[in-house]
């Protein structure tokens, strides 16, 4: 953590890190085959890509290129792909989610978890369902409570916080990824989501 909050020291030893791991991983690549080195990329490079992702919400698209830079090295080294090849339709083969989109899907897990009783309190405590003053369609409608102006610094830090980030990720959800009885069901429903309407 630095004193302006950025991760940008976090965020250069990940990429540090899964660097190395795929660098090693390239050296037997030619040995193994696609499903192997996949699986390998997962363990030792993209796991750190997803470690703790959700801090990284509202970050500036510099910071997060960097991650992204990495997880297209990954993509490469497990396809073989040329490097003039557009790396975002072979993601989309692999049926990975870039970076931005991975951070969004990690903090909206993290929310469904609270809503069902399956976090911890510290985080259950942040979010208030939406309880309309009278009888309202949008009282079935499984929406959170958003922050009010009072309570949210407009500033950079506060548009950043769970607590304001995960009612406004939540509530433009779809009714039916937000009514997904099982985290199994959520999780399928929320990539396909992603994968449509990807973030900007």
């Amino acid at each position: 953590m630095d004193k302006h909050m950025t991760l940008l020291t976090h965020i250069n030893n990940v990429c540090r890190s899964a660097s190395y791991a795929i660098s090693k991983i390239g050296r037997i690549r030619k040995f193994i085959d696609q499903a192997t080195a996949e699986r390998l990329v997962h363990a030792f490079a993209t796991s750190r890509l997803d470690a703790n992702n959700s801090l990284l919400y509202g970050l500036p698209k510099t910071a997060i290129a960097k991650l992204q830079r990495v997880q297209n090295s990954a993509i490469r080294l497990i396809t073989c792909v040329k490097r003039d090849q557009d790396i975002n339709a072979v993601r989309r083969d692999l049926h990975w989610l870039p970076i931005r989109d991975r951070i969004v899907f990690k903090l909206l897990l993290i929310t469904y978890k609270i809503r069902h009783g399956l976090a911890p309190a510290y985080l259950t405590d942040l979010l208030m369902d939406y309880i309309p003053t009278r009888t309202l369609r949008s009282s079935s409608q499984y929406l959170l409570q958003p922050p009010s102006s009072r309570e949210v610094a407009t500033d950079y830090y506060g548009k950043r916080a769970f607590s304001v980030a995960a009612p406004s990720l939540w509530n433009s959800l779809p009714l039916a990824i937000r009514n997904a009885d099982t985290v199994y069901k959520f999780k399928r429903q929320l990539k396909t989501h992603l994968f449509n309407n990807p973030s900007d």
